[in-house]
């Protein structure tokens, strides 16, 4: 029997393929049957490519600014291992890390395989400190997300304190700052700076594994999927 769409996910205003990060969304097979209609996808949000931010050395994350600790982030936890695989420096809240094993539990008695979580919540340092990086080797870092002013904002601290000759440490604590003040407005120019955000690995799975994932997710509930081309990831949002 064909499942509902609606009451099973929030897949229908947040679910559709982009071939980078803009372009027209295409036809998604769901994996009851049809396809996601034109106006759902037209109303969906359009994707971020976040992920396309430089990985950090143990280095660079060793060094200022430091955001608080949050405390409800523990995993991976005490105890037995999660099953799913949880690339170095990616941490979940314990609410997250729990959907996350539950759609990896699906998943896995589909094919036989297990997810892997490429990125997790980002604290505002971190976020600083990988924006600094790709903006220091040439990067693009507008094209990256939404919200244009936003990251113009972050960008004016950054060349504001290359141009006054600032140390690397003291423009990247300038552009924490930023982004401080921006999420105590309410903006948050990345997903992954909200608790919840989670990305999963796509470019090692086939079509039938996509479609065994985004399963897996409505089975999940409370969970909003994108899915994402540059790189190739799913984006979960869990509620």
């Amino acid at each position: 029997m064909r499942r509902p769409l609606l009451g099973t996910i929030t897949i229908g205003f947040a679910l559709f393929s982009f071939a980078g990060c803009t372009g027209e969304a295409g036809d998604l097979d769901l994996p009851w049957g049809g396809t996601l209609p034109q106006e759902k996808r037209r109303a969906a949000v359009e994707p971020e490519c976040d992920e396309e931010l430089p990985q950090l050395t143990p280095e660079e994350l060793a060094r200022p600014p430091f955001a608080p600790p949050r405390l409800e982030r523990s995993s991976p936890r005490s105890g037995a291992p999660q099953r799913f695989n949880l690339l170095p420096d990616v941490t979940l809240a314990d609410a997250v890390s729990d959907k996350v094993e539950a759609i990896d539990d699906a998943y896995f008695r589909r094919t036989g395989k297990h997810v892997t979580v490429t990125s997790g919540t980002r604290d505002a340092a971190r976020q600083a400190k990988a924006m600094y990086k790709m903006l220091r080797l040439g990067g693009d870092v507008l094209r990256l997300y939404r919200n244009k002013e936003a990251v113009r904002e972050i960008k004016r601290a950054y060349d504001a304190g290359r141009a006054s000759g600032k140390a690397p440490d003291d423009v990247v604590a300038s552009m924490y700052s930023v982004l401080q003040s921006q999420i105590a407005r309410g903006v948050y120019i990345s997903a992954h700076l909200r608790a919840g955000a989670v990305d999963i690995r796509s470019r090692d799975m086939s079509s039938a594994e996509k479609k065994a994932f985004v399963a897996a997710v409505a089975d999940a509930r409370g969970v909003t999927l994108l899915e994402e081309s540059t790189p190739p990831h799913f984006h979960l949002q869990v509620d």
